[in-house]
């Protein structure tokens, strides 16, 4: 059965208030779900959850969200890089907050030069640090993915269409890789065309499943387990 990732924390739809907070991300971590955030890093170099840029860290310190993933270590946690520059301080930093196993680092591609280079430098810092290539209708193919060595997970993106088949997820783990897929309603389908999908990839062997509807995903899923859905 497909990992849910509660996308920022949210448990039933987006919430732009609460989303990456604290209070979100631990509800979410007690309900079950691993977790997809994003992580910056402030001026002052303290490191903070958030996906737009922050004047200050002080009401999002990232120090407050790895004091309760350590309470869950068998949660896998999505963290979305947002910035350049700092690849050697941020390992340290989850070293020191003893989270970097639980992590996967993604979504480099969006802001480095060359697709790639964060990804290669981050495993030269650390060899055991999990990365992920993304793979998207935005010209990011399975082929440019795959070609990142430094990346045992891939993100895959579905931005306006459902564009990936079965094959493409076979492909992608017989590479041996490991595959998350990004639910619909993250772009604005519908609850209905996400469940549409939920089904396609768990039928597939899709590894994880982020969205914004983490309960009613994992609703679906045990449904089909106990044999209420097909």
């Amino acid at each position: 059965m497909s990992t849910v990732l509660a996308h920022r924390g949210n448990l039933a739809g987006r919430t732009l208030r609460g989303e990456n907070s604290r209070a979100a991300i631990g509800a979410a971590l007690t309900r079950g779900f691993g977790i997809e955030t994003d992580i910056r890093r402030a001026s002052d170099g303290r490191f903070y959850i958030a996906h737009d840029p922050q004047p200050a860290a002080d009401d999002a310190l990232a120090d407050d969200v790895f004091e309760l993933l350590r309470a869950y270590p068998d949660r896998t946690v999505a963290l979305n890089v947002k910035e350049i520059g700092y690849e050697s301080a941020l390992l340290d930093y989850l070293r020191d907050q003893r989270v970097l196993r639980q992590v996967f680092l993604f979504d480099m591609e969006l802001i480095e030069p060359v697709p790639g280079e964060m990804a290669e430098r981050f495993r030269s810092l650390d060899r055991d640090v999990r990365i992920a290539a993304r793979v998207s209708d935005r010209g990011e193919s399975i082929e440019r993915a795959l070609a990142i060595r430094a990346a045992s997970v891939i993100w895959l993106d579905e931005f306006v269409r459902p564009w990936a088949t079965e094959a493409d997820v076979r492909r992608l783990k017989q590479a041996g890789r490991t595959v998350h897929a990004v639910s619909p309603d993250l772009h604005g389908s519908s609850l209905e065309r996400s469940r549409a999908r939920w089904a396609q990839f768990n039928a597939w062997g899709v590894d994880g499943i982020c969205t914004d509807y983490p309960v009613e995903l994992r609703e679906y899923l045990d449904g089909v387990t106990h044999g209420v859905r097909a």
